[in-house]
């Protein structure tokens, strides 16, 4: 387009663009070839990799340069879970000689899956730290975490769209949460709070299994095909929520966290029919999935764009302050 042209002051931003552009062309020429190498088993190598990609993005969402102490262990197991699935997928699809992209693809998804485990051991070393109240703070906090989770993904919402891993997630987090809490009595840690907190994280993991067993038993007794359409009135609800919220509006004066929440959200709705569809073949579910990933994607790169607008902004505000 013509604007793109333009060169003074800004022509070594637009050689760099026409670089990205041009390994932008390199990449969809191999991925061209390499479909041609892989035939139909291309398609269902490129769902993986945008598996992996959204796996990614949690990731950069909730852990990059964030402090160990505070984040979610449960979280991150569940990410290298899912990125080991991917792993095999892709495996299976690709048989053993792999086109060259895609090779360099399912090397990407290996060394993620190390880094990830890597941090897995580092995040309980860095919740155990400092002295026993900073722990049982610390603890409290993670608690709180859990707690808010539950109330963002379950609480008043239908239980035929709710993920049972997710709940199963949250109360493995909570039973890790009150070893520590319980360690640090055993251990003469003397604290009315942390007593407290103990009775409170006992009655919430109480809670938490009843509703999981309610949930499971819900969507046991409904057909997968209209699991998979409940799904689909779930997602179309989130596109809503969206377009009230993010569309055409100010970059910078709209929630980054919340829009975190809704790429969440959706993820759940995703990965859910990915899991039916694998078990059961439906051809509503399959056009959902699709119309559910290119959301998915296009709310990412909106994250991304929402996160450099509020940066620059905060940062231009600094310099005029």
């Amino acid at each position: 387009s013509s604007d793109l042209l333009t060169a003074g002051p800004s022509a070594a931003t637009l050689l760099e663009s026409i670089g990205k552009r041009i390994a932008l062309y390199e990449r969809e020429m191999n991925l061209v070839r390499a479909a041609k190498d892989l035939g139909p088993a291309f398609e269902k190598f490129s769902v993986e990799g945008a598996s992996a990609n959204f796996a990614f993005d949690r990731y950069n969402r909730h852990f990059a340069g964030q402090s160990r102490d505070t984040r979610d262990l449960g979280l991150l197991k569940e990410l290298v879970e899912e990125l080991k699935g991917v792993r095999k997928r892709m495996t299976a699809v690709g048989g053993k000689k792999l086109p060259e992209p895609m090779q360099k693809d399912l090397d990407l998804v290996t060394s993620n899956i190390e880094r990830y485990q890597t941090e897995e051991r580092e995040i309980p070393k860095a919740q155990s730290a400092g002295t026993q109240e900073d722990q049982a703070n610390r603890f409290a906090f993670l608690a709180n975490q859990q707690f808010a989770l539950y109330q963002t993904f379950f609480a008043g919402q239908s239980r035929i769209t709710r993920r049972p891993a997710l709940l199963v997630r949250l109360v493995d987090n909570l039973r890790r949460y009150r070893t520590a809490m319980f360690d640090l009595k055993n251990k003469g840690f003397n604290s009315a709070s942390n007593d407290g907190n103990i009775n409170i994280v006992d009655g919430r993991i109480k809670a938490y299994e009843e509703e999981l067993g309610e949930i499971r038993k819900t969507r046991s007794g409904v057909a997968l095909a209209e699991i998979m359409g409940t799904l689909g009135g779930a997602a179309n609800e989130l596109f809503q929520s969206y377009r009230d919220d993010y569309a055409g509006k100010d970059r910078t004066s709209v929630s980054l966290e919340n829009l975190g929440v809704l790429i969440d959200k959706l993820d759940e709705i995703r990965r859910q029919m990915e899991d039916l569809g694998r078990v059961e073949k439906n051809e509503a579910n399959i056009k959902n999935v699709q119309i559910v990933r290119d959301y998915q994607a296009s709310w990412v790169r909106e994250y991304q764009q929402v996160r450099a607008a509020q940066s620059a902004a905060g940062a231009a505000k600094a310099l005029n302050d």
